[in-house]
């Protein structure tokens, strides 16, 4: 049985090496029958030459070791040392041509390849990687410095078109300090992957700048945004959008004041707390959706104000508007008043001052003529007792003193006289009834 395998052996090897004269080895695998053997037939070497590289192959003929040797992909001019790539030489493979130094069968030293798709590649090699500084040109894009194990690496110039870039490099990727030109848009700072990474400022084509923090080539963090129309915005950015707390201000010239919102921002709009200020000096302090006054918010005028609830914009729920002084409390829509309610300044619990039951009784009881619509109201630099109304004229009790007070065109409205009443000594003799029936005289003239 032996004798037999290897008869098929040898003749399966003289079959092959009629066929193949140069073969390099056969196998025969160990967990297989004899009959499926695996032969590895080399690549057939190719001869390449090229006229327009003889004047250079005729230089290098002139070196001492020079030799011409053949391989699969192409044929190499130049100088070898046991039959390895050693020193000057030319290599002519399909596709591309290479010139330079070799060293141990590898190119090491100054080297230029050029491909047939018309890519160039000038510069240092080391152990068949470039290495050092090298210029590399493919079609209109251009690298010209640092490499690194084949790698741009270090300091590098980049172009493509109009695209421009000068900086660090890191492993074939912008990575480090460098300026970046694209389409007339320049931006110099810190890189990260390819992209803007760490702090920058970035000029735009249109006259914008960004000068502040980006992560993975967006603007975010703290930083600052300057239109060309002279408006300027400094705070958060999240995702390259206005986003968090910020301050933003715009000059009008006609106006000759700043429009000016401080608070909060969500995706590029008014969102949450804030105060936006007019040129006039108007102002609003409250709660912002989407840009809009929404919720409970303040605007202040310069002759009056309004407090309560906004809805995209306009007065809208229940609020408070004083205008010129009055004061009008009721239900806002779209910036109308549709459900006025009297002012009452002293409403349940936020008085501070009582009035004896028996005084109210009195007054509210025992007094006819007296108006339904009497309200307590504060007087300036001190808390009156009582305030009521009798045909045309208001009275104001207090410590059982009756004074005479205007009465505006509003028939809801009282207002206290600025100065306090100089308060008398009293020194009760008389009732309740008594003191009433001599003070209400005046109010018969």
């Amino acid at each position: 049985m032996q004798q037999r395998n290897d008869l098929l052996i040898e003749q399966q090897v003289q079959q092959n090496m009629n066929i193949n004269p140069t073969i390099a080895s056969i196998s025969i695998p160990d967990d297989k029958p004899l009959s499926p053997i695996s032969v590895v037939k080399p690549q057939q070497n190719i001869h390449i030459y090229n006229k327009d590289y003889e004047g250079k192959i005729l230089m290098l003929k002139r070196l001492t070791n020079y030799q011409e040797q053949d391989y699969p992909n192409g044929t190499f001019y130049g100088q070898m040392i046991n039959g390895k790539k050693h020193g000057q030489g030319l290599m002519l493979l399909q596709g591309r041509v290479c010139e330079g130094v070799w060293q141990n069968d590898r190119k090491h030293g100054h080297c230029k390849e050029i491909f047939d798709s018309g890519e160039t590649f000038e510069g240092e090699y080391q152990n068949g990687k470039p290495q050092g500084k090298g210029v590399y040109i493919r079609n209109n894009e251009s690298y010209d410095g640092q490499w690194v194990n084949g790698f741009k690496h270090g300091h590098g110039i980049w172009k493509m078109g109009n695209d421009f870039y000068e900086g660090e490099w890191k492993f074939g990727k912008i990575d480090g300090y460098g300026v970046y030109i694209q389409n007339n848009n320049k931006y110099t700072g810190s890189f990260r992957n390819n992209l803007k990474h760490g702090h920058g400022i970035e000029n735009f084509a249109n006259g914008d700048l960004y000068n502040g923090q980006f992560c993975n080539g967006k603007p975010e963090g703290q930083g600052t945004y300057i239109w060309n129309n002279g408006a300027e915005y400094r705070g958060m950015f999240k995702n390259g959008v206005r986003h968090g707390k910020g301050v933003w201000s715009k000059w009008d010239p006609l106006k000759e004041g700043h429009y000016r919102y401080e608070g909060m921002f969500e995706n590029d709009k008014k969102h949450g707390q804030g105060v936006f200020t007019w040129p006039s000096g108007n102002y609003y302090v409250g709660a912002f959706v989407n840009d809009y006054r929404h919720g409970y918010g303040e605007m202040f005028w310069k002759d009056q104000y309004y407090k309560g609830y906004w809805e995209r914009g306009m007065q809208h729920g229940d609020g408070e508007l004083c205008k010129n002084g009055v004061i009008k409390k009721g239900r806002f829509e779209n910036n109308v008043l549709t459900n006025h309610r009297s002012n009452s300044m002293w409403e349940s619990g936020e008085s501070n001052f009582k009035l004896a039951n028996n005084l109210n009784q009195t007054f509210s009881h025992g007094i006819s003529g007296l108006s339904q619509r009497s309200r307590y109201m504060p007087a300036i630099g001190r808390k009156p007792k009582l305030i009521m109304r009798k045909g045309d004229k208001t009275v104001i009790l207090d410590n059982l003193i009756i004074n005479d007070i205007p009465i505006e065109n509003d028939p809801d409205f009282l207002t206290i006289c600025p100065e306090p009443v100089q308060q008398k000594k009293f020194k009760p003799k008389m009732n309740c009834s008594q003191l009433l029936k001599q003070h209400f005289s005046t109010l018969r003239k």
